[in-house]
């Protein structure tokens, strides 16, 4: 979030050097979790399951039910077209009507707005997949959260449809 790293809360910052806690982030939840969205979550990665604090409710995921752990990008351009009046007056003022007309062209503008969102995959407990999502623009170390998981040796699951 910037240059500056608020302060850790000091519950937060136990939990977060517990022994066995491979990754921490915090970040706010987008959906998946019955809590407001954007409601900061505390995401403690361990071997062998996912803890996610949020809400005020402690959420404890196994790794046998996690299928997968990824970043996803999403990336939103616009263009819009945009006229100056000031470049209009300013052309009509140095060159007459023919210095307006070029003063006040239509102008292309381009805006990119990029979002990354951590996103967990798992079986849910009635045995259907459901996906758990944050908020990770802000937060690079959710990808050394994906690339831990990406590492471990992968499991053979079966999904009956």
């Amino acid at each position: 979030m910037g240059l500056f790293k608020p302060k850790l809360n000091p519950e937060i910052r136990a939990k977060a050097e517990r022994p066995g806690v491979r990754v921490f982030v915090s970040v706010p939840s987008a959906s998946g979790l019955p809590v407001p969205e954007r409601t900061l979550a505390q995401v403690y990665y361990f071997d062998d399951h996912v803890e996610i604090d949020a809400g005020g409710v402690e959420y404890d995921l196994s790794m046998d039910k996690i299928q997968s752990v990824s970043i996803q990008t999403n990336v939103d351009r616009q263009t819009q077209f945009v006229s100056s009046a000031g470049g209009a007056l300013l052309g009509a003022a140095v060159a007459g009507p023919i210095g307006a007309v070029v003063g006040g062209r239509i102008k292309e503008k381009q805006t990119q707005q990029t979002e990354s969102y951590l996103i967990i995959h798992y079986i849910g407990k009635d045995g259907t997949p459901a996906v758990l999502s944050f908020f990770a623009t802000h937060t690079p170390k959710c990808r050394e959260l994906a690339e831990l998981f990406q590492k471990r040796p992968h499991q053979h699951t079966k999904i009956e449809l």
